[in-house]
């Protein structure tokens, strides 16, 4: 718990350093068993007017995954990733990231040991690529995706690996 606070910290603070063209976000990704629902912003990359950019994007996440084994994993996750698109009054663009939690510290998901050998580890960094497409209006931004995510712990993988989602984003 004392991990994610530190984190929380780090992703609030870095956002006081971003220029007023800086984007916050709510969204919300689902499949017919998974839903990742999260907070974030994006931070674009590149001259403000033009209309080929791209933008750096970062979330906090709380997952809920059905495992292949039938059960229901619950984690925090610290999405991390980059976006190119072409940007007018609508855009579209493609995306790719990884969990930053899992580049910082030994997620270990809820696996309980007690089951497992421990030599079985296999935890890869969970990463994702995904297109989207959306409007831009005045202070707001509405935008539809869909994710093709790998998401495992020590001792499971997710059972399904495609998000779809709805992100709301104001600008300040």
């Amino acid at each position: 718990m004392f991990k994610v606070f530190v984190m929380s910290m780090l992703f609030l603070s870095w956002q006081g350093v971003a220029k007023d063209s800086v984007s916050y976000f709510l969204k919300g990704e689902f499949n017919a068993t998974d839903s990742i629902t999260g907070i974030g912003f994006t931070l674009p990359i590149g001259p403000r007017y033009a209309a080929v950019k791209g933008e750096f994007v970062s979330s906090l996440n709380y997952a809920e995954v059905l495992d292949e084994d039938g059960d229901m994993q619950d984690f925090m996750a610290w999405d991390t990733g980059v976006r190119l698109g072409v940007y007018g009054k609508v855009f579209v663009y493609i995306e790719a990231g990884f969990d930053a939690f899992e580049i910082v510290s030994d997620d270990r998901r809820n696996d309980d040991d007690y089951y497992f050998d421990k030599t079985q580890k296999n935890n890869s960094v969970d990463g994702y690529a995904g297109l989207g497409a959306g409007i831009n209006m005045p202070n707001m931004r509405i935008e539809g995706f869909i994710k093709a995510r790998q998401i495992d712990g020590d001792y499971w993988d997710s059972d399904k690996q495609v998000f779809y989602g709805l992100q709301i984003s104001m600008f300040y």
